[in-house]
This record gives C-alpha cells, sequence and structure tokens, in this order.
C-alpha cells in the first residue's frame, strides 16, 4: 500500500479534543473549581482550570508539553463555543432529544430505553440536565468545526505532482567518511585534553553510590522447602476442582457467518440455511463431520469435521458456552446464534479436569497455603531484630536468611531489576537514617509477601573524576569531534569535485540500491531529501551531508526512473490525505482568527 500516506497521515480529527461525540469521557464539562484554585486560562468570560486539564487525562501521568497540548485543546474548544455564542447557536430540544435517543448505550432492540438513560447516568453519579448539557456542547462543537474538517477540494494537479515525487525512483551509491579515518591527522597534545577536559569537567563527574547489604524473606521461597504429599494434593483436588479449570467440552460445530450490518432479511435467510443443515444433520447424526467440512464457514475448524477439541468455561463467546455445556454426550444443538453468526454444535467428548496434568499447581497452591503462616510469623521477627539489633545483619540469620552484597548502585538504582532497581529500596538506601545513621532499614514490603531489609556497606559520594582517570575517554571524544570536522571539510572539498566530474570513478562507492520516497528503505529521511533533490536531469548527480555521528555522506544518483502510475486505493489514499491537510490548513486559519476576535488570557503564573 501508500506507505507515504499511512506514515504521513495528519492527525486532523485531534486538532480539537472534543470534535467527536463519544459520549465516554465527554468534552470539556462545565468548568468550577474551588475558590482557592486560580485558573489556567480564560476565553471571554469561561474560565479553564487544572482540574479541567487533569480530567481530560484522565488522572494519568503526563509531561508538560502533554499538559499544554490539552490546555491549548480546551482553549480551542472555548474560543469555537464563544464564536457560537456570539453567533447566537443553540441546539434545539427536538435535536438534543434525537441525539440521545440515537446512542446504542441507551437502546434496547433498536429502540431508546429510558431505563437504560437512568442506569447510565446513575453509573456516573450524573444527573440528566448536566448531561444534555455536555451533549448540547459537543454538538455546537461539531456544528463550529464542521465546516472546516469536512474534505477539502483537492487540484488534480497537486495530485499528478505529489504522486510522481513519491513514485519515482533513483539508483544510488554512498561514500561515507568517517571521522577514525582522519585520527592520524588530529592533533592532540596535554595542553588540548586539559583544556577538552576543564570545559567539560560536569561529563567527568563519578556518581554517588551505594553498595548495599541486604536480606530477603519472600513467602514464595518458603514454600519451596515445604512438602506436599500426593494424598494430601490429590485431596485438595477432590474438594477443590472448580480452582483447577473443572469440567471441559469437547465440541464440533458446523457455523455459518452473518457479515457485520446485515439486513434482517440476510440474517434470516442464513438462519434458514442453518436449520436445513439441522435437519440434515439430526437425519444422519453420522454425517456430522462430513457436513462440517462441507459447508462449515469457520476456516479453522471445517477441515477437521468441524472439531473445536475440548474447552473450559470462558474460552468460548457466551451464547456458544451456554449451549455446550447444557448439552449431554453424542446430543447435537438446535441452530446458536452469536456475533459470528448461526452454529450448529455436537457434544463430543465431556472431560473431567486431569489431576495428574494439575498435580503441579495443586503442590504449589499448597506449598502457599502452609508458607503463609511461617511467614508472618519471620516478618514480625525480622522487624524486631532489624530494629533491636541496627547495626548489623547477622541477627537475621538466625531465620534462615542469607546476607548479600549488592554492586554499587547510583541513587537511580540497576535499571530492570525488581529488588536493586525498586524506588522503595533505593529510597531507603539514600536515606539519612541509614546512610548517615548507619543502620538497618526497616521491613521494605515489595509486594507478593516479599520483604527486604538492607544497609549500607560501602558509600562512594560523587567525586571529579581526576584528568588522569578519563584520559582515555577524553582523547576518543576529541579524535571523534575532530575527526569528524576533517571528515566534513574534506567531504564538502570532494563534493565539489565530484560536481565537477572530477575523480567520480576513482572512489571506493558502496553497492548500488535503489530507492524512493515511499521506500526509502534504511535510508535516514535527511539524506532521502538531499537525493531526491539532485537535478535528475543529467546523471551522475551527487549530494552530500553531515551525519549526527560526525561521518559525511555522499551519494551519486546514477539513474532516475520516472514515476509510476499510482494503484486506484493508493490515489484514493492520497487524495484523503491532501484533503486533509487542506482541511488542516483552513481550521487552523479559523482558530487563529477566534484567538484575535476572542480574548485569550493565559495565567502565567498557574500554568507555571
Amino acid at each position: 500500500m501508500f506507505d507515504f500516506v499511512h506514515n504521513n497521515n495528519t492527525a486532523i480529527k485531534i486538532i480539537l479534543g472534543a470534535v467527536a461525540l463519544t459520549f465516554v469521557g465527554f468534552g470539556v464539562g462545565s468548568y468550577s473549581a474551588a475558590v482557592d484554585d486560580p485558573y489556567l486560562a480564560k476565553v471571554g468570560d469561561a474560565k479553564i482550570y487544572k482540574r479541567d486539564v487533569e480530567r481530560q487525562l484522565q488522572d494519568q501521568p503526563a509531561n508538560a508539553a502533554s499538559r499544554q497540548a490539552v490546555l491549548e485543546n480546551l482553549i480551542r474548544q472555548e474560543m469555537l463555543l464563544a464564536e457560537a455564542g456570539a453567533s447566537r447557536l443553540a441546539v434545539a430540544p427536538t435535536q438534543l432529544r434525537a441525539v440521545i435517543a440515537g446512542i446504542p448505550a441507551f437502546q434496547d432492540g433498536g429502540k431508546f430505553s429510558a431505563a437504560r438513560y437512568r442506569e447510565f447516568l446513575a453509573a456516573r453519579n450524573m444527573d440528566a440536565a448536566t448531561f444534555e448539557s455536555q451533549v448540547s456542547r459537543d454538538l455546537l462543537l461539531q456544528a463550529q468545526a464542521a465546516p472546516y474538517l469536512n474534505a477539502q477540494f483537492v487540484s488534480r494537479t497537486l495530485q499528478t505532482r505529489l504522486s510522481a515525487m513519491m513514485t519515482e525512483t533513483r539508483d544510488v551509491r554512498a561514500l561515507v567518511l568517517k571521522p577514525e579515518q582522519f585520527a592520524a591527522s588530529v592533533k592532540l597534545d596535554d595542553a588540548v585534553l586539559k583544556a577538552y577536559y576543564d570545559a567539560n569537567l560536569k561529563r567527568f563527574k563519578a556518581e554517588e553510590t551505594v553498595a548495599l547489604d541486604y536480606v530477603q524473606l519472600s513467602q514464595a521461597q518458603l514454600a519451596q522447602g515445604i512438602q506436599v504429599s500426593d494424598d494430601e494434593a490429590r485431596a485438595y483436588f477432590d474438594k477443590n476442582i472448580g480452582e483447577f479449570g473443572g469440567e471441559q467440552r469437547d465440541v464440533s460445530h458446523i457455523l455459518l457467518t452473518v457479515a457485520k450490518g446485515a439486513s434482517a432479511a440476510d440474517k434470516a435467510k442464513v438462519k434458514a440455511e442453518a436449520e436445513a443443515i439441522l435437519k440434515e444433520v439430526r437425519a444422519n447424526p453420522a454425517r456430522f463431520a462430513e457436513l462440517a467440512k462441507a459447508k462449515s464457514q469457520d476456516p479453522g475448524s471445517a477441515a477437521n469435521g468441524g472439531d473445536l477439541g475440548a474447552f473450559g468455561r470462558g474460552t468460548m463467546t457466551k451464547p456458544f458456552e451456554d449451549v455446550a455445556f447444557r448439552m449431554q454426550k453424542g446430543q447435537i444443538s438446535e441452530v446458536v446464534e452469536t456475533e459470528f453468526g448461526y452454529h450448529i454444535l455436537k457434544l463430543n467428548e465431556i472431560k473431567g479436569a486431569d489431576f495428574a496434568a494439575q498435580k503441579a499447581d495443586v503442590i504449589a497452591k499448597l506449598q502457599l497455603q502452609k508458607a503463609a503462616a511461617e511467614f508472618r510469623s519471620k516478618a514480625e521477627k525480622l522487624a524486631e531484630i532489624a530494629y533491636q539489633q541496627g547495626d548489623s545483619l547477622k541477627g537475621l540469620q538466625a531465620l534462615g536468611l542469607t546476607v548479600q552484597r549488592s554492586e554499587a548502585l547510583p541513587r537511580a538504582g540497576k535499571a530492570g531489576d525488581a529488588l536493586l532497581g525498586n524506588r522503595k529500596v533505593l529510597d531507603a538506601a539514600f536515606s539519612d537514617d541509614v546512610l548517615k545513621g548507619k543502620h538497618n532499614s526497616e521491613p521494605i514490603d515489595l509486594g507478593n509477601n516479599t520483604l527486604v531489609v538492607l544497609r549500607v556497606a560501602e558509600h562512594q559520594p560523587a567525586r571529579q573524576k581526576p584528568l588522569a582517570e578519563v584520559a582515555a575517554q577524553v582523547k576518543a571524544e576529541l579524535l571523534a569531534r575532530e575527526g569528524g570536522k576533517l571528515a566534513a571539510q574534506r567531504g564538502e572539498a570532494l563534493l565539489a569535485e565530484l560536481k565537477a566530474g572530477k575523480g567520480v570513478d576513482a572512489q571506493a562507492w558502496l553497492a548500488a540500491q535503489s530507492l524512493s520516497r515511499r521506500n526509502p528503505g534504511q535510508v535516514p529521511a535527511a539524506e532521502v531529501r538531499a537525493i531526491f533533490a539532485v537535478a535528475g536531469k543529467s546523471v551522475p548527480g551527487f549530494a552530500g551531508l553531515k551525519r549526527d555521528n560526525g561521518e559525511f555522506v555522499i551519494y551519486r544518483v546514477d539513474k532516475v526512473q520516472a514515476a509510476a502510475a499510482l494503484a486506484p486505493e493508493e490515489s484514493a489514499q492520497l487524495r484523503g490525505l491532501l484533503s486533509e491537510l487542506s482541511a488542516n490548513s483552513v481550521m487552523g486559519a479559523y482558530l487563529e482568527q477566534l484567538r484575535q476576535k476572542h480574548k485569550v488570557l493565559i495565567n502565567q503564573a498557574a500554568e507555571e
């Protein structure tokens, strides 16, 4: 498909946070706040508060950029509503009732259900007036934005030119000049190293670190040392069989699918076909597998005679499962309707839960249960000993715990380590009581019935590394920086020579590759732009640029392949993208006009 369209599709529908009616989070809602809650922004008389931003974020963590984007969306909404007010626009009661009645969540059997409406409001602790006000608000936002968000006119010339740009193919070869190739030309002496070191002192600091001694008490570890007999496991399994999968049903089925959105007449036609098959099956049950292979539209089971294998409760869609678990062995069901279509079921076997297969799980569960009391007892003693013998962890060895030593850890901890990267552990390790007071920590709860007590074994304060210690690093960075400068100088000179026709075939060009703007391969976007900026009328042509890693790359364009015709679906995607870009531009201009017309005041103090 047309990857450029897919990858660059402008998300025009998120220009406004509440353009679409979702009836889940609703728009901004009524702006109200405590008296001491300063507003973030004001549009006319409407104020936007921090709680409004939080409501849009649904209390999820967000950085400053995300919060600013949400605030800007709320400002845009208020500008649109202010313009609607200035134009004396309002939502008619009949229109509001029609919209609410058409919401699927409030319908039963395709008709509006007052009971479902009341249940919806009660579940959200909302009265009808508040909800209807929010719906009216969203409808006004739609009415204001729709004329600008609707598809815009796209000229055939623009579409043709952009299509040609996207599908033009170029054969290129690259020449890469690396900083290390020029290392021998870089002159470094002690004075240069010292000057670079002095200018970058912050980069050559050693972080503060601690090495920890710690013991860990875990119910799961205690459980591993507990013995459970086979008889004990079997007795528990028989008494609590429902915990281990319970009964399973081995079922075969014949499925006739129904397309989504099918009309009642189409559904009735498919159901009639299923009823006809059911008659055949009941007349000769031995033909079930044969008919499933011939007529079932379930690609996963038809080839196997409709056999779905054994499954427990909670595996299949509910109407299917309910019938399967009511049937007797060998029975054939009536026609069963699900969201997939119409099924005919045959129950092949009823299987009980298998103790042998579940034995390991049963034993593990019993071990954990038996370890619970031991864990609680040892947890109490752990806290007592850690406090009473606060200058050592040796006393905790009496509980059968082993003292372990960590590596040196910075304040950020060890990434990906459940213990040494745990924020609670690190906060305790660097706390005044543990770090400066040299005491044991209190038991730290890591979750899953796991506790840890720690103390600092070694502490290294942050320090400035001397030049002698980091000389190799300083030299490597200088070689890379200065080598990159020399590579760029040589690259620019060589590029000029190549454009003048000098030494073109004398270079160590890499293997040729063919690329287009929509299929650039592994070539970075900036380099693709440079390649296609080369005039294609005479080849070879050349382009070059410096990479962020200090390399200088030169591309030789050997061949330009004319644009290929787009497939109809790709043309439609491109036209849709251009329409959205146009709508985006028009909407942006309209919003800018509203910003000039309706006074927007940002409360800088509150925003910070």
